[in-house]
């Protein structure tokens, strides 16, 4: 298969850097197709969480039911579809190669609201359904619901880089997404390779995002780096004018930030209205939804708006990944990070046939038995299921790069560097290595 285009040519700087695949924006309007593929409908409301489960894992027979945790309403609704068309690819390739020993694939989905206060409810709802895993939910309400998978034995593929995980001890839960404690390695390294070399830091109050500010503060003080100015914002408020005066007073040539997209409309209006729509801003993955390009304007977006996000994908298994995506949404511009849950499912996929069982208090150690060294490299959810009757230890080898677990069960990765076309489309504009996160994260 060929790889679509590199778009765009790098600014000063960036030639070190790898090039990334073209990744833009799709329709979001779900086809038929899609619906029978990965047959998503709205969970029943349970009052409380089953004992456990696990227990019988196929919603009926020559089916495998799987959840998804997200926020379908709210001000992070984007999030979902991030999400659903990572899985729904992954769903419809396990399903055209056999499916799981023979049983399909079958999505059910609860909305969380991107609010802690609706996650355990929600979860409630795909419990009831007997889920063999779930996706989700992102790092906005994990926190809430992480302490039931274990005693409910139902595995769990978290979405988001919430540091607060980079520790955990839960035998059920698994993170292919990679930490911000890395991510904002890989900032501050992509700031470095430009000769950005002086800061403002613009992020809103809440506690996943504040915890972005010391160890970026760090990474990019080692780099050379001087923080000109740290700027903590209350979201959604009707101006920002002072906000931002504060965060240019001593002329920063790159604003490090994280907000939410109602708060982006206005904090960039106010950085026009001053004329501060003149640097680079570069955030979190969050920012390569299109709603933020929207938010600061054409030209200024394609010029200067650029999201990190963890993964870098490139190889035969994104390339197939691709493949899987054309086949489902029509098209091979994909989603900001839709490519961590695709090989979230196809990891679980891999452990339940190398199990030989859906009982998740079975597979669960398989997770990092497809997906760890050592083992014959498998890029597809077919070549790893032939190796595997084989008799052979596989390492499956994913779309995001190697999915290999830690101790804590988090993968690290190197990191997209995505900007944005003049149509509002996310666009690949290097890659920040995963040796080259590695090597300033221990300097």
């Amino acid at each position: 298969m060929v790889r679509p285009p590199f778009a765009g040519r790098p600014k000063t700087g960036e030639a070190n850097l790898t090039m990334a695949d073209n990744r833009t924006t799709p329709r979001r309007r779900l086809t038929a197709r899609l619906v029978a593929s990965a047959c998503m409908s709205a969970a029943l409301v349970a009052a409380t969480v089953p004992a456990s489960a696990g227990t019988a894992a196929a919603a009926s027979p020559g089916t495998i039911t799987f959840g998804q945790l997200l926020p379908f309403t709210g001000t992070k609704a984007f999030l979902s579809s991030w999400a659903t068309h990572g899985d729904a690819a992954a769903v419809w390739d396990v399903n055209h190669h056999g499916g799981v020993m023979g049983q399909m694939l079958v999505a059910k989905s609860a909305d969380d609201g991107g609010d802690a206060v609706d996650a355990v409810p929600a979860l409630r709802k795909l419990l009831i359904d007997h889920p063999a895993f779930i996706v989700g939910p992102y790092s906005l309400t994990i926190e809430a619901v992480i302490r039931l998978f274990d005693p409910n034995h139902v595995v769990d593929f978290m979405i988001g880089g919430t540091t607060q995980l980079d520790h955990m001890n839960y035998p059920y839960v698994f993170r292919t997404t990679a930490s911000d404690s890395a991510e904002v390695v890989a900032m501050a390294y992509y700031a470095k390779d430009r000769g950005l070399t002086r800061a403002a830091f613009i992020f809103d109050n809440s506690a996943n995002t504040q915890g972005l500010v010391a160890p970026l503060r760090a990474a990019y003080t080692r780099v050379g780096g001087k923080v000109v100015a740290n700027v903590t914002i209350v979201p959604d408020q009707a101006s920002y004018l002072s906000e931002v005066t504060k965060a240019f007073a001593n002329h920063p040539d790159v604003v490090f930030c994280a907000f939410d997209e109602q708060t982006a409309t206005t904090l960039f209006t106010a950085a026009r209205e001053l004329g501060d729509l003149n640097v680079p801003w570069v955030g979190e993955d969050v920012l390569g939804s299109p709603g933020y390009a929207k938010a600061m304007g054409q030209p200024a977006a394609s010029r200067d708006l650029y999201a990190v996000e963890g993964g870098a994908p490139t190889g035969p298994a994104y390339q197939h990944y691709l493949a899987d995506y054309q086949a489902v949404w029509h098209t091979r511009q994909i989603l900001s990070s839709s490519y961590n849950m695709y090989d979230s499912v196809i990891i679980a996929s891999l452990a339940m046939t190398l199990a030989r069982s859906t009982d998740p208090t079975v597979w669960v150690k398989d997770v990092t038995q497809v997906s760890n060294p050592p083992g014959t490299k498998c890029y597809t959810y077919a070549s790893c299921v032939a190796l595997i009757k084989a008799g052979k230890k596989v390492n499956y080898e994913g779309a995001t790069g190697p999915e290999d677990f830690n101790q804590y069960h988090n993968t690290f990765s190197g990191f997209t560097v995505d900007g944005f076309t003049p149509s509002d489309q996310l666009t690949a504009k290097a890659v920040v290595t995963a040796a080259q996160v590695a090597q300033l994260a221990s300097s």
